[in-house]
């Protein structure tokens, strides 16, 4: 079953309120938070290429239940092109049907796409309908997007463009390091010491987290990529679930057990969360909670949230997104792209589409897109939204593009499911590399 939201506005009434946002935003009240016009940043103004006066129809279609940020993008290019009318719709078990929503007759102009897809072959088809974004004749500027995000396919192609990007990471109270004289770790060791002091100061757990085996990526994930870096024979191994790859996990393993014996996640209270992110959130806005592994998936929800908790409401706090290391080599960047937009090479309006992207692929735009959805931006000012400035100063040396590193989604369920059944007291160390390859979310 398909939802679908359209939006069509006519372009007067959106230049009005798009003017009278500006003139509020030059204002001298403005907060200035973050955002900046285009020639303020230096950013080149878009330039419409084709007739300003086409009428055609765009359908974007994804996996999210709604999408106002991208509806606030599609009413800013009505201000350019004022007849063509965009919809976002979404698609019920996107991953399952959206090769067949493809090939059927009423197919998306732009679709959601993902990493995994490229390697999986019963996604073949799927990418025949891809357009290589690419292509220097589109005119979509791609270098304003992290190299580390960019997917390519075996022939160096772009199918799909990166629109949202996503690490993992804690979720800081940073009132609570204030109050306590705790610095926000950035190395093992620190991370070591400031779960000690909070434990010692009475907290319920100094890390919050949703205690399934798939969240324990957000653990995990720094080094069991940064492992795989540094030793990337192990790859191809690890990919084919060879049992004796499962020695790869040791030094990861021995990290997850020093932590839940050095008391730096509490099970008993994390144990609590019985509905994922939502409780999570809601668990770490009572205000006692230090820091939260999280995803910035997960973190994006945060804002959404804040009024939904009678404790925020009465007791609100500063909290950001910062990296998460159990190294002392410093602070990391697991950078992968989250929400991926490919366009529909055979859609009735590929013109206009290709049109959509140009103006969506902007330091601007994409900049814009990502604070209103709350996500980490795909181009390189990190500290756009402040919630994930603390990412902007990781030493470039340190940021991990998951992609290029290659790791399968099944060699990374070992790590998750292993690490989950060490912190668990399921299996020792030993019987948890055994069990490489044999496990399942």
């Amino acid at each position: 079953m398909r939802k679908s939201i359209v939006r069509c506005l006519h372009a007067l009434f959106v230049a009005l309120v798009l003017g009278a946002l500006v003139a509020c935003a030059a204002s001298p009240g403005s907060s200035g938070s973050g955002s900046s016009s285009s020639q303020a940043s230096g950013q080149k103004s878009f330039t419409p290429a084709l007739d300003t006066a086409t009428k055609c129809s765009l359908t974007v279609a994804g996996s999210y239940d709604n999408f106002e940020a991208l509806e606030a993008e599609f009413d800013k290019f009505n201000t350019y092109y004022p007849n063509v009318e965009l919809s976002y719709s979404k698609l019920d078990d996107y991953n399952k049907v959206v090769s067949t929503a493809m090939s059927s007759s009423n197919a998306p102009d732009i679709f959601f796409a993902q990493d995994f897809m490229l390697d999986n072959q019963s996604y073949d088809e799927l990418f025949k309908h891809a357009e290589d974004l690419s292509d220097p004749a589109l005119n979509i500027d791609l270098s304003c997007v992290r190299p580390s995000l960019l997917s390519k396919n075996k022939a160096g192609a772009c199918p799909m463009a990166p629109i949202f990007s996503s690490t993992s990471g804690i979720l800081v109270n940073e009132d609570l390091f204030k109050k306590e004289g705790i610095s926000v770790p950035t190395t093992y060791d620190e991370l070591l010491a400031a779960c000690d002091k909070f434990n010692k100061a009475g907290y319920p757990t100094p890390i919050l987290a949703y205690n399934v085996a798939s969240s324990y990526g957000n653990l995990v994930g720094e080094l069991m990529y940064g492992n795989a870096v540094k030793n990337p024979n192990t790859v191809e191994q690890l990919n084919s679930l060879d049992p004796s790859a499962g020695e790869n996990m040791r030094p990861v393993l021995q990290k997850v057990d020093e932590m839940i014996k050095r008391g730096c996640i509490n099970l008993t209270v994390c144990n609590e969360l019985k509905d994922g992110y939502n409780a999570l959130i809601l668990r770490f806005f009572e205000g006692d909670i230090p820091m939260a592994l999280s995803s910035a998936d997960t973190a994006s929800g945060t804002a959404k949230r804040e009024s939904q908790s009678d404790a925020f409401g009465a007791h609100p706090f500063s909290y950001t997104f910062h990296p998460l290391t159990l190294t002392n080599d410093g602070a990391c960047l697991l950078d992968k792209p989250s929400v991926q937009f490919a366009v529909n090479k055979d859609g009735a309006n590929l013109n206009m589409a290709n049109e959509f992207m140009r103006f969506l692929i902007s330091p601007q735009e994409l900049n814009d897109i990502a604070r209103a959805k709350r996500l980490p931006t795909v181009t390189q000012d990190l500290a756009y939204d402040g919630m994930y400035a603390p990412f902007s100063t990781v030493d470039p040396a340190r940021i991990i593009s998951t992609q290029e590193v290659g790791l399968s989604d099944d060699a990374t369920i070992q790590y998750r499911v292993a690490a989950y059944k060490v912190a668990n007291g399921e299996a020792s160390i030993d019987e948890a590399i055994a069990g490489f390859g044999t496990y399942t979310l």
